[in-house]
């Protein structure tokens, strides 16, 4: 029988009808939608009282809102499911994308006549690719992330015209071996699962682009191209990087006979399978969808709920007012909906858990693999 801490763990993690799904705010988006409910509330109260108190004549015919409504709802329709259809497409991406590292590493392991230490430090490398796919797609463009730097090696550095070396702890100091220096020695100082990065991180990348594109002119959003262009020049391409390294080292063990053509091959194909994923989440991720469609969507939505107490105060009278305010919710609610999981790489209780993804399916998951046989 489970404890009652275990029971109130169980029940607040239910996904259901019911308590305490309806009372739960965190990853709703309820929040976002308030000041707009407020404003269509308030506007429906002017209505109702003008009508009701005042005996102003607003009415309008109920046969225009029946013809929009279809309009609206084939709207609202088309944009939740593009929405979703992007953070569905993400997840398979990015779940295909483990199966071809997992099948890597078991290469690299089982089929590459190679030092233990080199096999090592290149399905280190493996991992890396996923974790800068992470960052990649998040526009956090550096190796000193502690869930990166510990997997490159430390003589791994970016061709750029900078030459920046790394990667290196915080203060500067090259790390030791490839790994932080708070290592667990014993995990043999190979894979350390590392603490979630603070939220805050991808404010920037959250912002929409046609806002940068608005205030381009600008002295502060001048002064943030300055410094994202400094910190993109060293590190924009480093899943290409990673990719490249582990080709050169795919080729040089083929030559040396170290690995057979046909476990090269796959090693090969696998490479390119994961360029070609590497495409895929870049168009998610850097292809939102069309400004004027969002635009207009939100203007349609807005008028018709402020429309509506034109035509319902006559049958309702005040309870024109709490019905206007549920309206709101429901049809806004949708429309933050398709905005909030439209690019599902943040850091958003609505995103996909990328970092789970690579702590707990990849890099865990292979750090046994290299701890146990």
């Amino acid at each position: 029988m489970p404890s009652p801490c275990q029971f109130l763990r169980q029940l607040s993690n239910h996904r259901g009808y019911g308590f305490p799904d309806i009372f739960r705010f965190k990853g709703s988006v309820l929040p976002s939608c308030i000041p707009v409910i407020f404003c269509s509330t308030i506007f429906a109260t002017i209505v109702t009282v003008l009508y009701l108190v005042y005996h102003v004549n607003l009415l309008l015919p109920g046969d225009l809102i029946g013809a929009v409504s279809v309009v609206v709802g084939l709207l609202l329709g088309f944009s939740t499911n593009n929405a979703y259809d992007r953070f569905y497409e993400g997840r398979k991406l990015f779940t295909k994308m483990c199966t071809h590292v997992r099948n890597s590493t078991r290469i690299i392991w089982v089929s590459v006549k190679d030092d233990r230490r080199d096999k090592e430090k290149n399905i280190k490398l493996m991992l890396a690719y996923v974790v800068a796919i992470k960052h990649h797609l998040r526009w956090e463009f550096d190796t000193e992330d502690s869930d990166l730097s510990y997997l490159l090696p430390p003589d791994f550095h970016f061709h750029d015209d900078n030459h920046s070396h790394g990667p290196r702890t915080r203060d500067g100091a090259p790390t030791r071996d490839g790994a932080p220096e708070n290592a667990d020695p014993n995990q043999g100082g190979a894979i350390v699962l590392p603490s979630m990065k603070s939220a805050f991180r991808s404010l920037a990348s959250r912002v929409p682009p046609t806002t940068f594109r608005s205030l381009r002119d600008s002295h502060l959003i001048k002064f943030a191209e300055e410094e994202l262009t400094v910190n993109m020049d060293a590190s924009m391409c480093l899943p290409l990087e990673i990719i490249h390294r582990l080709g050169l080292y795919f080729g040089q063990k083929h030559r040396e006979k170290k690995v057979d053509t046909t476990r090269f091959d796959m090693l090969t194909g696998h490479l390119n399978a994961l360029i070609e994923i590497l495409g895929d989440l870049e168009r998610i991720g850097n292809t939102p969808i069309p400004f004027a469609y969002n635009l207009h969507l939100k203007q349609v939505v807005t008028l018709y709920v402020w429309v509506l107490p034109f035509v319902m105060v006559n049958v309702l009278e005040w309870l024109t007012i709490p019905a206007i305010m549920f309206i709101s919710f429901v049809l806004f609610g949708v429309l933050a909906i398709g905005a909030e999981i439209e690019n599902p790489f943040g850091y958003d209780e609505n995103d996909l858990p990328l970092d789970d993804y690579c702590k707990v399916r990849i890099i865990r998951n292979v750090a046994l693999m290299l701890r146990f046989y």
